[in-house]
């Protein structure tokens, strides 16, 4: 800026001319105006704003979630590294974005504290927060300075035009309530370039503080709470000549200041459960969500893709009052589930590794379902982690039950649903998750579920059982009554077979229907069938890290025109093998009915 007059100040920038007096600027100095950029959210797109920011000598803070850095449209913590190095704020805002209205004490605690620690190991100096949704009350107020903020800023109760005209137009110094610092209203699409100088200079009348609260840098298609680039670039080059009259951009903690105070623990969660203890809160869904009437209390309708799914609460329960029902009438993609809320303790269960654990549910549906498992680690990221085979539709109340593999490294905690992804109806009571130890069956014991395949199952097979096989073949399964025990049985055709085979084998997984075995064991195996062609029993493994491999194969048994058995006995178990499953297995045009399976173990 240069001296024109004696009377004159004159700006000059992107080709706008500022005139401000001597008089006003003196006047606006002895009331100087902070101004802070505060951006919620850590979304990848505000590194825009930190160019901006720079290229103009200012600074901003930072708002971040820290389960959600490096996640898809976040930023991670290379962008946080560079926002501080660059002598940006990096601020709380929990661990995973919660409305804190609508959690108990302990949670808010668990989200506003984890997140902080977590913040702090990463080597930022935290000692802002900013409430998610700007919901706040006393005690959570309490929560964020007992967890070691300085301060906490809300959103509102400053000077707007709109709802807010007879507000102050700024902020004080130091505020008035450090934790629960005000603003104009969310800078938003709406917001124009002149109303953002104007609260500027309705501000620099009193001087003080004044925060402006920002989301999204975004150009088209852009959510409602964004300023486009141009406009934030434009108000920059405005405001950057005021400091003139005392103006001037600053961090949230170069307003508040303080030291940045230790880490303080959060309230820990409950441990995981005991074996057969149930860690589902209000597993039966009696209690409802105090802020949503179609929702059981602890629980959250999830799901994804393009489908129309309606989630309510309804009165026909497996027991108590209440049942969750979904409605899917239109899929194109994706699926939809009922699970407990994905949170840091309060309604997911804990988990400890190397253990497994029972996913259960009472359920009615008109199609195949099948539990979805999700996991969380220590820094609160979930994510996705496995799933069941699916169970057949059941117009009466039928219990689902599905025994995890072991949780993954790093994960602490876990959530899971009965899943519809087709159109239909699901209605789902009575929830359960417990360790539960798998374990091989005594000897001399079946150890198959569902031997004589009596049971019906989704996709065409019996409860457990699926068909197997490789190469260029064509196979054909049938559920029949030619059955040599009970009322069903599974016939296998192969209408052309230019290689390879298939065979009706337990499930691939680890106890649930493959069973589970000791080394050194041998085993019993059978199955009456009667078919066309020769046949052999095809044995497979599953080492202790859940590779499954071909193992061994029996000697051929001959075609029979009514029902026989094929029995043999494997050599031992080798070494680190956790599971097998078997098949008896056609490899030729032909058919096969099988029936009455058997593995023992001596």
């Amino acid at each position: 800026m240069k001296k024109a007059t004696t009377s004159l100040f004159v700006a000059v920038l992107a080709g706008a001319v500022t005139l401000i007096s001597p008089g006003a600027a003196r006047a606006s100095i002895a009331r100087p105006l902070a101004v802070t950029f505060s951006f919620d959210d850590g979304v990848a797109d505000q590194l825009a704003a930190q160019t901006m920011l720079q290229e103009h000598g200012m600074v901003g803070t930072f708002y971040v979630n820290s389960a959600l850095i490096g996640q898809p449209s976040y930023m991670t913590r290379a962008n946080l590294d560079g926002l501080s190095e660059n002598g940006h704020e990096i601020g709380g805002h929990t661990a995973t974005h919660q409305d804190l209205l609508t959690l108990v004490p302990d949670e808010q605690n668990r989200q506003i504290c984890a997140d902080r620690n977590t913040l702090l190991s990463w080597g930022f100096g935290v000692t802002s927060f900013a409430y998610p949704f700007a919901n706040l009350d006393p005690g959570i107020k309490a929560i964020v300075r007992n967890c070691g903020y300085n301060s906490a800023r809300a959103v509102g109760d400053l000077y707007d035009a709109g709802d807010c005209s007879d507000c102050d137009p700024a902020e004080t110094v130091p505020p008035a309530d450090a934790y629960a610092i005000r603003t104009p209203d969310d800078v938003e699409t709406t917001t124009s370039l002149a109303e953002l100088k104007d609260l500027v200079t309705r501000a620099e009348v009193t001087g003080g503080w004044l925060p402006f609260n920002l989301h999204h840098i975004c150009s088209t298609g852009c959510p409602a709470e964004s300023i486009t680039p141009t406009v934030f670039d434009d108000f920059l080059d405005w405001l950057q000549p005021r400091t003139a009259v005392g103006t001037t951009v600053k961090t949230v903690a170069q307003v508040v200041g303080g030291t940045v105070a230790a880490p303080v623990a959060p309230v820990a969660p409950l441990a995981p459960g005991g074996p057969g203890v149930n860690t589902v809160r209000n597993p039966s869904l009696e209690n409802v969500n105090p802020f949503d009437a179609g929702l059981p209390d602890c629980w959250q309708s999830a799901g994804y893709g393009e489908n129309t799914a309606v989630q309510s609460r309804v009165t026909d329960a497996h027991s108590g009052t209440y049942a969750s029902r979904i409605q899917v009438t239109a899929l194109t993609g994706g699926d939809a589930k009922l699970i407990p809320r994905f949170d840091l303790g309060a309604c997911s269960s804990q988990v400890a590794a190397g253990r497994t654990y029972q996913a259960s549910a009472w359920y009615k549906s008109d199609v195949p379902v099948f539990f979805t498992l999700y996991q969380r680690n220590a820094l609160g990221q979930w994510s996705y982690w496995t799933q069941s085979p699916r169970v057949a539709p059941s117009a009466a109340w039928t219990r689902a039950a599905w025994t995890t593999p072991a949780p993954p490294a790093g994960a602490v905690a876990a959530g899971f649903g009965l899943t519809i992804d087709s159109v239909g109806t699901l209605v789902t009571d009575d929830y359960g998750f417990a360790d539960h130890e798998l374990s091989p069956a005594p000897d001399g014991v079946n150890a198959l579920v569902n031997p004589s395949l009596e049971t019906p199952g989704a996709d065409g097979y019996p409860a457990c059982w699926t068909g197997a096989g490789y190469g260029s073949n064509t196979p054909v399964w049938t559920r029949v009554t030619d059955a040599a025990d009970g009322t069903y049985a599974q016939k296998l055709e192969l209408t052309s077979a230019s290689s390879g085979d298939a065979k009706l084998i337990p499930g691939w997984d680890s106890g649930n229907c493959a069973p589970l075995v000791t080394p050194g064991k041998t085993l019993s195996l059978s199955v009456s069938y009667h078919g066309t062609k020769s046949t052999y029993l095809t044995v497979y493994r599953q080492d202790t890290a859940g590779n499954w491999s071909w193992w061994t194969q029996s000697p051929p048994f001959a075609a029979s025109a009514t029902y026989t058995t094929a029995a043999w006995t494997t050599p031992a178990v080798p070494a680190n093998t956790r599971a097998v499953t078997f098949g008896l297995t056609l490899d030729s045009v032909g058919e096969v009915t099988t029936d009455n399976y058997s593995l023992v173990s001596h």
